[in-house]
């Protein structure tokens, strides 16, 4: 394009066409030149553009290039300091965030993934309580609870943990021996040299690694959906040491003989259960005690009316007395 007005004596009518086309691209690429003032108004042919010193578009071309280099340096600049401050913020929230030993984790993905990286760090010891019935070891997906962090991480991991030498010991709610998925898990466990007790009730949800982490579920006002991750050492101990009182006064799990509870028996979890209805306490108030949650309680309290035969719990505690279940 730029030739075509250089050479415009060969004819003389070419730039001004040019000039004036209606065509887009050659309007655009007249407009560029103009604007690298390659090309400039002629005084010979009014409404016409003459061919300048390239030498003097080249160094409008130049500056604009430095003008451009030297924004976008500054740009480059600016958002350098930028990110360097906010990765100091971010450095300093998370420290503060960390400074006492307590993370608080959202979600079931956040929780799965800590839980997964946790079990991998394992070395000496993982100890456990359960509140609701986990997973199946070889299904670990086909069973959501309603406990954030229960039977969240792997079987694989647990199993590594078991050949690095780490001893495993869990203690169940005994309320749930009669869900085949516990009686799976906890079998699994024991067949994979872990250890398994059973308790009436259990204060909350927990997974403790060593002697570095303690993940605590269920605790009275935090968000259902979270866990607190406690990894202060003093913190930690003390968890362990609430650990080692429930396990001290569980009872063993039957493995050798674990058939199905019989319709007119009932367990120590049940028994305390109606025992709680019977005072008048609220599902809420129940749950709490139990250490379930209370869509679990609830669950509980429709299993045995429905054993009992029964429609309403004034009925359900006339029919428990009889048996001589309370």
């Amino acid at each position: 394009m730029y030739r075509a007005f250089l050479f415009q004596d060969e004819d003389a009518h070419r730039p001004v066409q040019l000039a004036d086309s209606a065509d887009d691209c050659v309007k655009a690429a007249v407009a560029r030149l103009v604007d690298l003032s390659l090309l400039t108004p002629s005084k010979e042919s009014p409404g016409g553009l003459r061919a300048v010193d390239p030498s003097r578009g080249m160094r409008v071309l130049l500056q604009q290039e430095q003008h451009e280099l030297a924004r976008r340096e500054h740009r480059i600049k600016h958002n350098t300091s930028m990110l360097d401050l906010l990765a100091s913020e971010y450095a300093a929230v998370r420290r503060q965030a960390h400074s006492d030993g307590v993370e608080r984790l959202y979600g079931a993905d956040h929780i799965s993934t800590r839980l997964e990286a946790l079990a991998e760090s394992c070395r000496h010891e993982s100890l456990a309580f359960y509140l609701e019935p986990p997973a199946h070891p070889d299904h670990p997906a086909d069973r959501p609870t309603d406990e954030p962090g229960q039977a969240a991480v792997p079987p694989r991991l647990y199993e590594q943990a078991l050949a690095r030498g780490a001893r495993l010991r869990s203690i169940y709610l005994d309320g749930i021996v009669r869900d085949d998925a516990t009686r799976s898990h906890a079998l699994w466990t024991v067949e994979h040299r872990g250890e398994v007790r059973t308790a009436p009730s259990l204060p909350l949800g927990l997974l403790i690694v060593d002697t570095t982490a303690a993940v605590v579920g269920g605790l009275p006002g935090e968000d259902p959906e979270s866990v607190l991750l406690f990894s202060g050492k003093p913190v930690v101990l003390a968890v362990r040491a609430l650990f080692e009182a429930y396990w001290d006064h569980s009872d063993r799990f039957p493995c050798d003989d674990f058939g199905e509870v019989q319709a007119d028996e009932v367990t120590p979890q049940e028994r305390k259960l109606l025992e709680l209805l019977a005072e008048g306490l609220t599902d809420g108030a129940v749950a709490r005690a139990l250490g379930i949650s209370v869509r679990t309680e609830r669950r509980k309290v429709a299993e045995l009316m429905d054993r009992l035969g029964v429609s309403s719990r004034f009925a359900a505690g006339v029919q428990a007395t009889r048996r001589r279940w309370i």
